[in-house]
């Protein structure tokens, strides 16, 4: 038998001949389980500019797929140009606001290349929908053009990996639910709302698909082993009656159709209300945010010299706006107001900080509103914003990191800036927002539940007891009252002591003012003193006269968590928010509004917000007075100057150390250390790590390939055995032929696979390693050393003589080449079942 002929042609792979039709089916179908990805993902995006993305990856997968059909591309060559197709149409695809500008192409390019590796980060950390936002369509664009291109060509051209085609067109669907939103979503059915009906249909609709596919290409396949069995047997097989394979078909479709019905209708009403464990609900700033202090404990660092009269920012426009919000605490746990409660899940939406894409919706029954926001000596994380941010682009340099790094949360309307040290000096950003028309007057509102929501460990009883002898009303109308009490029976002290020769800034501003010590803290105990003061005042002077029962002293750091505390006793679901005024109130009692949008130290202010049993929030002054000042008689009654713990000193003698000669001499009492700025070099490192990380991704399969067949060509060459040496070395000749792109090995011997595998200009190299492998197995003696050493030393000589017959990239696609290990996956492993005469094989 000569098979040289055959095995001198050389080949990409085999692929049968498959008719037009059979291509168009496979396309059809799979088609089909792509756009139902694209509809399990359109919730992500909801922008027309999405749509342009899925349809003109799709085409452009298709191209590639009948272009790889069509002269039998390696799956390497595939990949390729899927990959080089993406970066040609990524900027235009995925960013097309870019092309528009100059200075945002290269962003946006750099955007498109790191999407495989960055870019789950943004989807993640996004608020949704991200419509065309940035680079955000790279993700998108990356699955819908390289998972079509896989499962088509697989389809296509495979013969045994076609299985995998319906799995991977499922992981565009799985793609959309796991990046997907946290709540369901609730499409109108006949006049009613369903939560998760499109999530059921969605994934009901590419089960079927891919169950669908699954089998036609069965049954497909079934069928052409039959015809193959017939045309070499001449035999004919009986197929099944039409009544057969009716039945058959309509016993599984009214399966398929019921379990599709029932899921259908109680699926959506069994996961109504119930939370959806996504990716985005794990990602969140929330580990950030937790390490922050409390910025109300910094409340008096506002009324310190340094920043007193320094402009920490400045709003300018924000048309009907009378507010900028710093931040927003909605948790007390005893100790400080936070922004975030620790107990809580990421599901919690008052926890939820999220990036912002191009646009928010803005709340209904709002007015739309624009400010310019400059930072000025204020630092930190928590960020300036008017009204329900709806977005916010910010300018200058470092624009872009700024932007990645500020999180929302519009439940309570604060933004914050990571990492730390947030805005800086000079931050400008321009911020849209919808603002609220009047509140209603605080008397008005209902409160929303029965009984306290703080526990009762964390609420004192003198709040309990201060409210239940003011005898106020309830609802509105007494929390008005409460309030009002609250702030005309307190005073107003930012500091626990002041120089009587140069006193602070904040004392000269309030006039003819008669200062009181106050202790700063904002903690049960704190609290627990502020109402004692009020309530033993009251007792003992009894009546109802504000100016005769001032007793409270403190500032807003206090009085903000004593009103939240009242509110919480009378139903109202309260929060503490830090921030300034824009316009004045007229409220004399009240912290001074920001001087044409120019906002100081002496503007900041804490207030609260109650929440009406409509779901309004309405803010609430809680600043206490200071015309009116503590009557004589209550001085034994005020906080203490020096709260600290006095111990009785405890003297215990200390023998000297021995004296050094080394410390002799005068020491600078200005010992500084100067700290080098590292913020280049880390800039540096992390450019330098993305973009390696990025290489390594792109090369790193490649490298994998080269490293493998080393690993191999050593573990053949070093074996000690003398006949898996030699073995091993056919193995690796074999090996190098077929990557280089001669034919597997199928039934031929080896000495005529060696005469196929032989150059033009003959040689009998390779018939000379076919003969020594054999006679390695078959012969008596015992291979020597030498004989494998001179055996491998052909092997190289081959394995250069099939390098040299092609060019350089031909030697470079046999090197990353995987016909090799698919052969040597096919190929039965060897074993010997019998020893030879003569050969110990112990």
């Amino acid at each position: 038998m000569n098979a040289t002929p055959s095995l001198r042609r050389r080949s990409r792979g085999r692929t049968s001949t498959v008719s037009v039709g059979f291509l168009i089916i496979n396309a059809v179908v799979l088609d089909a389980l792509f756009v139902v990805g694209a509809v399990a993902v359109w919730p992500i995006y909801r922008d027309s500019a999405f749509v342009v993305v899925v349809a003109a990856a799709l085409v452009l997968a298709h191209l590639i797929a009948c272009a790889g059909l069509r002269w039998r591309w390696s799956g390497w060559w595939v990949a390729l140009a899927a990959m080089g197709t993406y970066l040609v149409v990524g900027v235009p695809l995925a960013s097309p606001a870019s092309l528009t500008r100059l200075d945002a192409l290269l962003p946006a390019l750099l955007g498109v290349v790191t999407a495989p590796i960055t870019g789950w980060k943004d989807l993640l950390t996004l608020e949704l929908p991200l419509g065309s936002y940035q680079t955000t369509l790279a993700p998108a664009l990356l699955l819908f053009l390289g998972i079509p291109t896989a499962a088509l060509s697989l389809a296509w051209r495979a013969t045994q990996l076609w299985v995998l085609s319906a799995p991977l067109g499922l992981v565009l669907t799985a793609f959309g639910v796991l990046f997907g939103a946290r709540s369901l979503s609730a499409p109108v059915i006949g006049g009613v709302r369903v939560p998760g009906a499109l999530e059921v249909f969605v994934g009901a609709a590419a089960i079927l698909l891919a169950l669908t596919f699954t089998v036609w290409r069965t049954v497909h396949r079934r069928r052409r082993a039959l015809r193959s069995a017939e045309v070499a047997s001449g035999v004919r097989t009986t197929g099944r009656t039409g009544s057969a394979v009716a039945g058959r078909v309509g016993i599984a479709s009214g399966m398929i159709v019921l379990a599709l019905t029932a899921g259908a209708l109680i699926a959506p009403w069994a996961i109504a209300g119930q939370p959806r464990d996504v990716l985005r609900a794990g990602i969140d700033p929330r580990i950030e945010l937790a390490g922050q202090l409390s910025p109300l404990s910094q409340y008096r660092q506002f009324f310190t010299d340094e920043q007193f009269d320094t402009v920490l920012f400045t709003v300018e426009g924000a048309e009907g706006a009378d507010r900028v919000r710093l931040a927003t605490l909605s948790f007390f746990d005893g100790q400080v107001a936070r922004a975030i409660d620790p107990a809580a899940g990421v599901a919690d939406q008052t926890t939820a900080f999220v990036r912002v894409p191009a646009s928010l919706p803005a709340p209904p029954d709002t007015t739309p509103s624009t400010a310019e926001v400059t930072v000025g000596a204020y630092e930190g994380i928590w960020v300036p914003t008017v009204g329900s941010l709806t977005s916010i682009v910010f300018e200058g340099g470092g624009s872009g990191d700024r932007a990645d790094g500020f999180f929302y949360n519009a439940e309570t309307r604060m933004g914050i800036a990571l990492p730390e040290p947030g805005l800086v000096p000079g931050t400008v950003y321009r911020q849209r927002g919808a603002v609220e028309g009047e509140a209603p007057p605080l008397a008005e509102l209902t409160p929303g539940r029965d009984t306290p929501q703080l526990p009762a460990t964390i609420v004192p009883e003198s709040v309990t007891d201060w409210i239940a002898a003011q005898e106020a009303p309830t609802g509105g109308e007494g929390l008005q009252v409460l309030i009002d009490r609250l702030r005309a029976r307190g005073f107003l002290s930012h500091a626990l002591a002041v120089d009587a020769e140069q006193p602070a800034q904040w004392t000269t501003a309030l006039g003819d003012y008669a200062f009181e010590p106050s202790r700063a803290g904002h903690s049960t105990d704190r609290i627990d003193r502020l109402f004692t003061a009020l309530l033993d005042r009251q007792n003992e002077m009894g009546g109802d006269d504000d100016a005769a029962l001032v007793a409270g002293v403190g500032d807003d750091e206090q009085f903000a968590v004593a009103a939240t505390m009242i509110a919480d006793q009378l139903g109202f679901a309260s929060r503490i928010v830090l921030g300034a005024r824009l316009v004045d109130a007229g409220d004399t009692g009240a912290v001074p509004a920001c001087v044409a949008g120019e906002c100081r130290g002496a503007n900041m202010s804490a207030w609260i917000e109650v929440q009406d049993a409509s779901g309004l929030w309405v803010p609430v002054d809680v600043t206490p007075q200071h015309e009116v000042g503590m009557r004589p008689d209550l001085e034994q009654r005020r906080d203490p100057q020096n709260p600290t713990e006095v111990r009785q000193e405890v003297a215990e003698p200390v023998l000297p150390a021995e004296a050094n000669p080394a410390d002799s001499g005068e020491r600078d009492e200005d010992d500084t250390t100067t700290e080098t700025d590292l913020s280049a070099l880390w800039t540096a490192l992390r450019i330098a790590g993305i973009s390696l990380l990025g290489l390594v991704v792109l090369v790193g399969p490649f490298l994998l390939v080269v490293l493998l067949k080393a690993l191999r060509r050593r573990t053949r060459r070093g074996s000690p055995d003398a006949v898996d040496r030699f073995t091993g070395g056919w193995d690796e000749y074999v090996d190098t032929a077929v990557d280089h792109g001669y034919p597997a090995p199928r039934t031929q011997t080896r000495s005529e696979l060696a005469a196929g595998y032989a150059s033009e200009a003959g040689g009998d190299r390779g018939a000379l390693l076919a003969e020594w492998t054999d006679r390695s197995v078959f012969d008596v003696a015992e291979p020597t050393a030498d004989d494998s050493a001179r055996f491998w030393e052909i092997v190289d000589e081959e394995r250069q003589r099939f390098a040299g017959e092609a060019g350089w990239w031909a030697r470079l696609r046999a090197r990353l080449s995987l016909r090799s290990f698919a052969r040597s996956r096919r190929t039965p492993a060897r074993r010997r079942t019998t020893t030879r005469p003569g050969r110990d094989r112990r």
